[in-house]
């Protein structure tokens, strides 16, 4: 059994609703109460003047309870309209029903619209039997009725209108509050983005030199017992390299404080500073061996971007994990369609610990922005393998036979990864 709400829960009607209540109460309900005292006998007023009171206040409703609000103006007219004696063929006071028709037109539920205008009609063709039947003012039934109906008609298609137009205006609100939902979650996922890049350049800068340095120190223990005089050099190598890491990370914090003002970089590497990074890797102990076939030239800065960070980041496995006495070999194979890459050692090979890290994620991560594919993992024969195709400007850059066949041997041979 549905409880019935007490009267101290009903919605708090709206201030405009009640103005409106207000402006039209005062002269019409005013006016009816004014013909009913005058015109009718007392027994007859005091029992249609609650009808006419109760009806005009019930529009103060007519958004905050739409239904109740249509549903108290309709009896109360009904009421005025069977009680009224027969010299009195309509009361002023029943203007308030087109009113709250078009009110619950406009604002009440789903079948507001239909059940309205049907309540409407009947209630034209009541007014019209009625007034055939005990008006003794008598006025030709079609002319009243079609007067009433059109009212009504009118009463409706305004409700509907307005009904349509709110409804528009709900929708485009719906839209805006979702594009701004959009706009906040791109803003999210951009700044998840933005995270990931600078994890990715804080690992390519921060791993590779601090390899470097660490390999120069351990060389640098056995030279200063063994040839002193090579000890200085050693330092100089450990030097620049923390200088090269100190400019880098500087640059990236600049980044961080100014990411509304620019890059903060400044110029990202390129291919033509491999040469300088063989350099200073070959300093550190490391025998690198540097291979280049075929015309250089056409790579987006993307792509020579992801190309640099690939070298340098197999060049800081190699340091890593190859193990003493490694050597390393770098492959640049140009053709129309691209650049195919190959970093390879003969070290050791990946230890039972070695795992995905930062390093290889962001090696796959950067040849997917500029178009290109990597692979990674044991090489035939000893130790490890790291190759990429990266296609140069416009071209589709489809992995060769060759490369196939290559990423095809190496996940044969087991797939590992290291960082």
């Amino acid at each position: 059994m549905r409880a019935v709400r007490p009267l101290n829960r009903l919605p708090r009607p709206e201030r405009p609703d009640v103005l409106i209540t207000l402006a039209v109460a005062l002269p019409v309900g005013g006016w009816t109460l004014l013909l009913l005292a005058l015109a009718l006998p007392g027994a007859w007023a005091l029992l249609l003047a609650p009808a006419v009171l109760v009806g005009h206040a019930a529009g103060a409703w007519r958004r905050s309870a739409a239904t109740a609000s249509f549903t108290v103006t309709t009896v109360a007219c009904a009421v005025q309209a069977v009680v009224l004696p027969g010299e009195f063929p309509l009361l002023p006071s029943l203007m308030a029903f087109p009113l709250a028709l078009y009110a619950y037109c406009a604002h009440g539920p789903g079948r507001a619209p239909l059940a309205s205008v049907l309540v409407g009609a009947a209630g034209a063709a009541a007014v019209t039997l009625r007034s055939a039947l005990t008006t003794t003012v008598q006025l030709p039934p079609a002319f009243l009725f079609g007067f009433l109906l059109a009212i009504v008609l009118v009463a409706f298609s305004l409700g509907l209108f307005r009904r349509f137009q709110l409804a528009y205006v709900g929708e485009l609100e719906h839209r805006a509050v979702r594009a701004e939902a959009e706009r906040e979650e791109r803003a999210a996922r951009a700044a998840r983005d933005e995270r990931a890049r600078i994890a990715r350049e804080m690992h390519d800068l921060v791993a590779h030199s601090l390899s470097v340095i660490v390999s120069q120190a351990q060389g640098g223990r056995y030279a200063a017992r063994a040839r002193p005089e090579r000890a200085a050099e050693v330092l100089a190598t450990v030097e620049e390299a923390g200088r090269q890491a100190l400019t880098d990370m500087r640059g990236l914090l600049g980044m961080l404080r100014d990411g509304d003002h620019g890059d903060g970089f400044g110029p990202q590497p390129d291919l033509a500073q491999v040469p300088e990074l063989l350099r200073r890797v070959r300093e550190s102990g490391l025998t690198v061996d540097f291979t280049e076939t075929g015309e250089p030239g056409g790579l987006t800065p993307a792509a020579e971007l992801a190309a640099y960070r690939l070298v340098q980041e197999a060049l800081t496995n190699t340091l890593k994990h190859a193990g003493p006495g490694a050597r390393c070999g770098i492959r640049f194979d140009w053709s129309d369609y691209g650049v195919e890459i190959q970093v390879r050692d003969d070290g050791t090979g990946p230890g039972p610990g070695d795992g995905a890290g930062h390093g290889l994620v962001g090696m796959r991560e950067r040849a997917a922005v500029a178009g290109g594919t990597v692979h990674t993992g044991p090489a035939p024969g000893g130790g490890f393998l790291v190759s990429a195709r990266l296609p140069v400007r416009g071209a589709a850059g489809p992995a060769g036979p060759e490369h196939g066949e290559r990423e095809s041997a190496a996940q044969e041979n087991g797939g590992q990864e290291r960082v």
